[in-house]
């Protein structure tokens, strides 16, 4: 019984080690993909079933094996200056697309709210929009 569980104890705490290896060549580091996904996309899994109607986790799944090709295609580079600027090209792409993913989100949030008058205080398409903006201008000394 105590063997069995020294070979659990061991085979469990393998997988924990080969995740957190981080590969370096002369002070550089090879990207890694939780640095570019939000948490709850880090271990995403191809959709199936059902799952293929969530086009979030399709489009962080996509985007996920394209990384991992991309940093496939560094590694199998022999000169460590084109590693280091194939690296940084990735690096580069991810950021560029986090920054167009945020973009469209934020516009897809904006489109949902509706139009920006509508939460507008200063509004003054209501008769009474004007008088309140006006009368946050007066000074207590100007009220008689």
């Amino acid at each position: 019984m105590k063997k069995f569980l020294f070979l659990l104890a061991i085979l469990v705490s393998v997988p924990v080690f080969a995740d957190d290896e981080v590969v370096t060549l002369d002070g550089m580091t090879e990207p890694q993909w939780q640095d570019f996904a939000p948490p709850a996309f880090v271990d995403v899994q191809e959709p199936k079933g059902l799952g293929k109607l969530n086009e979030t986790a399709s489009y962080w799944y996509q985007r996920k094996t394209d990384f991992e090709s991309s940093i496939k295609e560094c590694r199998d580079m022999e000169d460590s200056d084109a590693k280091f600027s194939c690296y940084q090209e990735v690096k580069v792409k991810q950021y560029q697309k986090n920054s167009e993913y945020n973009a469209k989100i934020e516009a897809q949030e904006m489109a949902g709210r509706g139009p920006q008058e509508m939460y507008d205080r200063t509004d003054t398409m209501l008769p009474i929009g004007n008088y309140l903006n006006n009368f946050t201008r007066f000074q207590p000394n100007e009220l008689h």
